[in-house]
């Protein structure tokens, strides 16, 4: 059995959290732009193997552009192969630059050809790390005895008398020694006490290896973060460990409303797309909004008038979330 290995880089990201600037990240796996069915026919018949190197130039609506290979598997098909599938395959989450507006960029990987021998364990999919070799630019990486701290040796007072728990989305900017020095809640756990003591432990405790620039130099980065608060077992008259289930928010528990209006042109192409909110409602991570679905290179089937002529059209969503008091159910 055959398959291709594609091998990412994970790049440390500059700009402090909540700056307009971003830089483009993979929207879909890696994992799944080259796999075990993708191996060229007669590559696989002659055993050939190799690693391709390769850039992807990207759009500002996330989509390849060009693909050019950097650095050849030393077999044409294999390299043939690479660009191909990356030209169908690969989608990206665009960036943004200082202005806040969607930017395409440049993506340089590798992906390993390789066919398992005997004995080799073979895996479902294509992804894998490649553990032998560093990649520059590098992300920030934890300490080890950080990534496993205790969260019921740091639980908030409130959050635990309110049996509260949930998972913390966080941005931590790291300068180039590896301190945190922000961090900006991104998805919150939908508890304050828990936010808040995610982000004072963050910038307290936490430790990194700091991220790498291209030249294998340490650098500032900003780095995306889980931290997971889970309610610690209680301990019973005999001893035993007592699980309580924790009391869950509700997920929709402050009003808000979103708007997004946009113009889809005679061309089919989305022009002017505007979002607005209150109270953070219809809000993705990072500074994305529902726009950003909407590549201005996209193309669709334009708006028609009665005698089937292209027209331009304004299309307006609205979504509201209100609450209101309920009479209570008779008994």
């Amino acid at each position: 059995m055959l398959f291709g290995m594609i091998l990412w880089t994970l790049a440390a990201t500059s700009g402090e959290p909540g700056s307009a600037e971003r830089s483009m990240a993979p929207a879909n796996n890696p994992g799944t732009w080259a796999t075990n069915d993708d191996y060229p026919v007669a590559a696989m018949r002659e055993e050939r193997e190799g690693t391709t190197g390769f850039r992807l130039t990207v759009g500002v609506d996330g989509l390849p552009t060009g693909c050019e290979i950097i650095s050849p598997s030393g077999h044409g098909d294999l390299d043939a192969t690479t660009c191909d599938l990356l030209m169908r395959r690969a989608r990206f989450t665009p960036g943004r630059d200082a202005a806040g507006q969607a930017s395409g960029g440049t993506y340089s990987n590798r992906i390993r050809w390789q066919i398992p021998r005997d004995g080799d364990a073979v895996e479902t999919a294509g992804f894998a790390l490649d553990a032998a070799q560093e990649s520059w630019p590098r992300a920030a990486i934890p300490d080890d005895a950080f990534a496993r701290i205790d969260p019921a040796a740091h639980y908030p007072a409130a959050a635990l008398a309110a049996r509260e728990e949930g998972l913390v989305a966080m941005e931590l900017a790291i300068d180039a020694t590896g301190r945190v020095t922000a961090c900006k809640v991104n998805e919150s756990s939908q508890s304050a006490a828990l936010d808040d003591a995610a982000c004072a432990l963050m910038r307290s405790q936490g430790k990194f290896q700091p991220a790498l620039d291209s030249d294998g130099k340490a650098t500032k980065s900003v780095l995306a973060a889980n931290f997971r608060w889970t309610l610690p077992d209680e301990i019973g008259a005999d001893g035993e460990r007592i699980r309580t289930a924790p009391v869950a928010p509700f997920p929709m528990s402050e009003p808000g409303s979103a708007k997004m209006t946009m113009i889809v042109g005679v061309d089919g192409r989305i022009t002017d797309c505007r979002f607005t909110n209150t109270n953070g409602f219809g809000a993705a991570p990072n500074g994305f909004t529902p726009c950003d679905m909407f590549g201005t290179q996209m193309r669709y089937t334009p708006f028609t008038d009665a005698a089937g002529k292209p027209v331009a059209k304004r299309v307006t969503l609205r979504t509201d979330l209100t609450i209101d008091d309920a009479e209570s159910p008779e008994n």
